[in-house]
């Protein structure tokens, strides 16, 4: 190879850029408290923005269940990529897989990520929204209205 050969090479070896790293898969560790009894399941949705939140269905990144045990619960998703959540969650005391109402007012105990005050409307995805980076920790006071 010629001198000239060899220099273009190197200049277009050394010019490209490396792939950027993937960051590692964050946790969230969520803790439920507040639960009126130990009776049903703690059903959980972790939702990005732009999903619809607090009812982003299908478009969760993670949804869970999970049995109750001294008035609260505790789970752990690993695997999530670092970024933006809002998390909610109802306390399905009668296991029926959704959140009961009357005149659409919940009958069942329900959170959300950073606790949001109680407003006569569900709170918006800024408000509960959380930095997942890492280890991250949400805990979530359960509020029953009925």
């Amino acid at each position: 190879m010629s001198r000239l050969a060899l220099f273009a090479l190197a200049a277009v070896l050394c010019s490209s850029t490396l792939p950027a790293e993937t960051p590692a898969p964050s946790s969230l560790e969520i803790v439920v408290t507040g639960a009126k009894s130990n009776k049903g399941l703690i059903r959980v949705a972790v939702c990005p923005a732009q999903a619809g939140f607090p009812d982003c269905g299908s478009k969760a990144v993670r949804t869970v269940s999970v049995p109750l045990s001294a008035g609260g619960a505790r789970v752990v998703l690993g695997g999530l990529a670092p970024g933006n959540y809002a998390v909610s969650l109802f306390h399905d005391a009668n296991a029926n897989g959704k959140l009961d109402t009357f005149a659409g007012i919940p009958r069942e105990g329900y959170g959300f990520s950073r606790n949001p005050p109680f407003r006569p409307r569900a709170p918006r995805f800024d408000e509960a929204e959380i930095a997942v980076s890492g280890e991250t920790r949400a805990a979530i006071g359960l509020r029953y209205i009925l």
